[in-house]
């Protein structure tokens, strides 16, 4: 997976760092390459939030906790979904209130992830 060789690279607590800023939008003009997610350039916005959460997925430090609590609030349903993955691999009960309000979004895919994540956690 490229994301396991950009922490070989570049050291995990990097990737996670870009990760999380990724989702936050503070990118800034040292970050790796979006090439070691899989994407490009001309990526819309929202997909290198989507991507930053998935990132995360994979490497995971609780420092990026601020970052997926931001995931679950964000405008796209895309990026609410990913986030709910990252609560529901990392067990990260500190988010239990924001998923569990998610089983009300508008947005079917999102609430079945909330669910899914909260059946994780208990």
């Amino acid at each position: 997976m490229l994301l396991a060789s950009a922490a070989g690279a570049l050291g995990e607590e990097r990737v996670v760092d870009w990760c999380a800023r990724l989702i936050l939008g503070q990118e800034r003009s040292d970050d790796p390459d979006l090439a070691w997610l899989g994407g490009t350039e001309d990526w819309a916005p929202y997909w290198r939030r989507v991507w930053g959460a998935r990132g995360l997925l994979y490497v995971w430090d609780d420092g990026a906790l601020e970052a997926i609590a931001a995931a679950l609030a964000d405008e796209h349903w895309r990026v609410r979904e990913m986030g709910l993955k990252v609560v529901r691999a990392h067990g990260l009960s500190g988010l239990t209130g924001e998923t569990a309000e998610l089983r009300e979004d508008t947005n079917a895919r999102v609430r079945a992830a909330a669910e899914r994540a909260l059946a994780a956690m208990s």
